[in-house]
């Protein structure tokens, strides 16, 4: 199915360690106006932050258990690296002035319900971590529960993620 990760992570390959994109991967140029310096104070090289950045994530998925509660259902785990280089930054070694890790374990189902002309492609249901890593005083995470559902209409691609943080 176009655009389902479930049903793509249902698809029995040679290889079982293949991965799957998951989330949008992509590597950006960035600028800003307003660069936080109080947030990275404790670096060295915090007064010598540049206001440009290469922005990228990366995004993997895999399934751990295909057909674990029949034969559309996928228990699978996902993570995300989402980082800020200070690629121009070379008098202070081009640092990471930022890197955000979200693993994450899920149960998928791929579907074909059809409701109003939509069919909903993809349910799926998880625990989500997401932190910088850091010890305090910088420290930063958080823990969701979500529920994704995806749905397509002709052209149309509709994804509604709910989350719970807790």
């Amino acid at each position: 199915m176009r655009g389902s990760i479930i049903a793509n992570m249902l698809q029995e390959h040679d290889n079982p360690f293949t991965l799957y994109p998951y989330d949008t991967n992509y590597i950006i140029y960035t600028q800003t106006s307003d660069l936080n310096k109080e947030a990275i104070a404790s670096y060295d090289w915090a007064e010598n932050a540049r206001k440009d950045e290469v922005k990228f994530q990366l995004s993997l998925a895999f399934p751990l258990w295909r057909g674990i509660l029949g034969p559309n259902s996928v228990l699978g785990a996902s993570y995300t690296q989402k980082s800020w280089w200070q690629l121009s930054n070379s008098d202070e070694s081009s640092p990471f002035r930022e890197t955000n890790y979200e693993p994450q374990l899920f149960l998928g189902f791929a579907t074909d319900y059809n409701f109003a002309g939509w069919t909903l492609r993809d349910v799926e249901m998880g625990y989500n971590h997401d932190s910088n890593g850091r010890s305090d005083p910088t420290s930063r995470s958080w823990n969701r529960l979500y529920t994704r559902l995806m749905a397509e209409n002709g052209n149309w691609l509709v994804e509604v993620k709910m989350t719970h943080r807790y």
